[in-house]
């Protein structure tokens, strides 16, 4: 099974509505073959960390979730500006978190891996 995180910086962009995120997430968590676990963390600020979110999903098709995630979130007409500019998406590699993929940051700049 493969760990996907995307992780949210609300304060990179505050149009975002994460009603509408965490729906989205919900309803493709529906789908048992696609996804066999889903969970939403708000972490508020605490000392030098800033508040984000965590989408976590744990799948046995990483490259079908990232291609739902691109469709139903990154290119979504009405959240798919405001999280491509507040989000990094990450999946584990083989060797587990510590070879993981970047398949999405907010800062362009960032070199990406491909699934």
């Amino acid at each position: 099974m493969t760990d996907f995180c995307i992780q949210i910086h609300p304060d990179r962009n505050r149009d975002l509505d994460f009603d509408r995120v965490r729906k989205v997430c919900e309803g493709l968590a529906a789908d048992k073959a696609l996804i066999k676990w889903f969970a939403f963390s708000d972490r508020p600020a605490d000392g030098r960390e800033r508040r984000h979110i965590n989408l976590l999903f744990d799948t046995d098709r990483p490259a079908d979730l990232w291609r739902a995630l691109l469709v139903k979130l990154y290119q979504c007409e009405t959240v798919g500006r405001p999280l491509q500019m507040s989000s990094m998406a990450m999946c584990e590699g083989d060797g587990g978190w510590s070879d993981y993929l970047l398949l999405h940051h907010y800062d362009p700049r960032e070199r990406l891996h491909r699934l």
